[in-house]
């Protein structure tokens, strides 16, 4: 008797564990560095995942972002002559990534 009664207790408790456990979509989600290098003198914004920022020339700027594909461009923002420089892509970001620009 005493074998069944822990034996429901045990399938109470797996299942209550089950249905209160992690909801959909609860994962623990990666993070990864995403690092931009700019080897130019000059400053650039750097469009990716909906944020912008200038940096300076010479310096790097590093996003934290999860696993998937992201669109970036950066723009060259003085020092140019008639056109700025201007580069975009998209990286599928499944590691810590660097993109150098100009």
């Amino acid at each position: 008797m005493k074998i069944i009664k822990f034996i429901i207790i045990g399938i109470l408790v797996a299942g209550a564990t089950s249905f209160f456990g992690c909801k959909k979509g609860d994962t623990l989600s990666a993070t990864y560095n995403l690092r931009f290098t700019s080897t130019s003198s000059n400053p650039y914004l750097i469009e990716v995942d909906g944020n912008s920022n200038v940096i300076s020339g010479n310096t790097y700027k590093d996003y934290k972002l999860t696993k998937g594909t992201y669109s970036w461009k950066v723009t060259q923002q003085s020092g140019y002559v008639l056109y700025p420089t201007e580069k975009s892509g998209t990286v599928n970001l499944d590691q810590d990534k660097e993109i150098v620009f100009p």
